[in-house]
Formats: structure tokens, sequence, C-alpha cells
């Protein structure tokens, strides 16, 4: 019996560890709105107000990543 479960034992040790750190992100409160920024369009021939759109349904989707 020993001789089954010792090579399982084995196995457990080599088990792929977590070698990832924790990362943690902290961000500051901010007061402003959406409404004070602005952003460049895609092409980069204008720039749009997000206070423009203000009391109208906009869907913001971020797609950046790091």
């Amino acid at each position: 019996m020993m001789r089954h479960i010792f090579p399982l034992l084995l196995l457990g040790l080599l088990r792929p560890c977590d070698a990832e750190a924790a990362f943690t992100q902290r961000c500051e409160y901010t007061h402003d709105t959406i409404y004070k920024y602005q952003a460049k369009t895609l092409n980069q021939s204008r720039t749009v107000n997000f206070s423009d759109y203000k009391g109208k349904s906009v869907l913001f989707i971020n797609v950046a990543t790091y």
C-alpha cells in the first residue's frame, strides 16, 4: 500500500505553484465627472468633449489592458 501512496505524495509536491505575486492597484477617489474630460477621435481629426453628451445615454467601453 505504501508503495503506491509514496509516488502520489511526490506528485503532489511537484504540482505547479502560483509564481505570480499578488497585484494591488490603489486608485485615488476623484470628485470630477466624466463631463470635464475630452478625447481625440480614432483618426485624431477632432476632439470630442464629453460634456456635449450630458443628459444622453452613452456607453463607454474600456478596452485597455496592461
